[in-house]
């Protein structure tokens, strides 16, 4: 079946599926032509979100011409994403101490770096 994507930002696509296609491979369809990454995207039919471990099957309003939305999530700080790891092990307040003291020192050394550090780490990155 053959569905129409469309970007809250302009732009649009169509996408062939089939109903055992889960959400997750469908928005890894979407992400070569609307260039944005899967994991940012969130697909929505009908004004409710479609969940990535899902299939197409489990959404009985998604037929062939369905035209569904993609919005783009902003990617998660690294601040929200240490808060919400060590929540699970630590109190609020421990949270805060934890994630204040390791962006304090996440600055200093990234401040510390030379312009050869960085280019060198990009390099790294780049043929990786």
């Amino acid at each position: 079946m053959k569905l129409t994507v469309k970007n809250l930002k302009g732009g649009s696509c169509l996408v062939d599926v089939t109903e055992k296609t889960t959400i997750l491979e469908l928005k890894k369809m979407i992400e070569k032509d609307i260039k944005i990454p899967a994991a940012q995207q969130t697909l929505v039919l009908m004004g409710k979100s479609l969940q990535d471990e899902k299939r197409i099957e489990d959404y009985p309003k998604v037929k062939d011409g369905t035209k569904l939305y993609v919005a783009e999530k902003k990617p998660e700080t690294l601040n929200s994403a240490l808060n919400r790891f060590l929540q699970k092990y630590y109190s609020d307040e421990q949270c805060k101490l934890i994630v204040d003291e390791f962006m304090r020192n996440f600055h200093n050394k990234i401040d510390s770096l030379s312009l050869d550090d960085l280019e060198r780490l990009a390099k790294a990155e780049i043929q990786s």
